[in-house]
């Protein structure tokens, strides 16, 4: 027995450390994911333009557009089909598996559950942390996500979006060399990457609106329902007493 809670023990002792390990060293950001049908849209649109070329997300269907979010079905088709042939088509990219492999040296991986298995604060970051490479393929790597072989497609989302990367520091590969000094996040950067980062959360889990709608009308219930309970029982008792 006392082995188990050790190992427990030993074990939530260390989450943080992995969880710093699976940043790749740099402290993650925080956001608050903005389950509103506004931030949603934008972050869709951001997806689909700067994301899908290498990108899928093949358990969402662009339908859960219309029906969750309230987009027209003429809105969909004129600027959100990019290679799709309906409306229940999932979000599938273009490029093949082995043109990922060829032009990339790995296939992209599928973005549908990304949120729930990194985490929302863990792509958040690693959005805004690609810095200049010359020494790879793409020219450009990640503080997050060392040697990844992702381009940084956000470059140009907003107008102060190259200054912002063009001025995120080199890592360190020393010891003692102090903390890395990251940039300030442009306003609008920072909002474009917080509404695709939810976007990406919903993707993961589209009952989340419905249940972040639904938990006030929870809350009400409960609290009609204890105080109704306590009513009856104040009664029950009275006569008791």
């Amino acid at each position: 027995m006392k082995n188990w809670i050790a190992a427990i023990v030993t074990g939530l002792v260390a989450l943080p450390g992995v969880a710093h390990a699976a940043g790749g060293g740099a402290d993650l950001m925080h956001m608050e994911a903005d389950y509103s049908n506004e931030a949603l849209r934008d972050g869709a649109e951001t997806f689909i333009d700067n994301c899908m070329g290498c990108h899928s997300a093949e358990f969402f269907r662009l339908k859960n557009l219309e029906n969750d979010l309230g987009m027209s079905k003429e809105v969909i088709e004129d600027e959100l089909m990019y290679g799709l042939a309906s409306v229940n088509d999932h979000l599938e990219s273009a490029m093949t598996e082995d043109q990922g492999n060829r032009w990339f040296g790995a296939a992209a991986p599928d973005l549908s559950l990304t949120s729930r298995v990194r985490g929302e604060d863990w792509i958040y970051t690693y959005l805004l942390r690609f810095h200049r490479d010359g020494g790879s393929a793409t020219g450009w790597n990640n503080h997050v996500f060392p040697q990844v072989s992702m381009p940084n497609v956000l470059y140009n989302m907003t107008a102060e979006a190259p200054a912002y990367y063009d001025a995120m520091p080199q890592p360190h590969h020393g010891e003692g060399e102090g903390e890395l000094e990251y940039p300030e996040v442009p306003e609008k950067l920072d909002q474009k990457v917080q509404n695709l980062v939810s976007f990406m959360s919903y993707v993961g889990d589209p009952s989340v609106k419905a249940r972040h709608s639904m938990g006030p009308w929870v809350l009400l219930f409960l609290v009609i329902l204890g105080l109704v309970t306590f009513l009856v029982k104040k009664e029950y008792w009275r006569d008791i007493h």
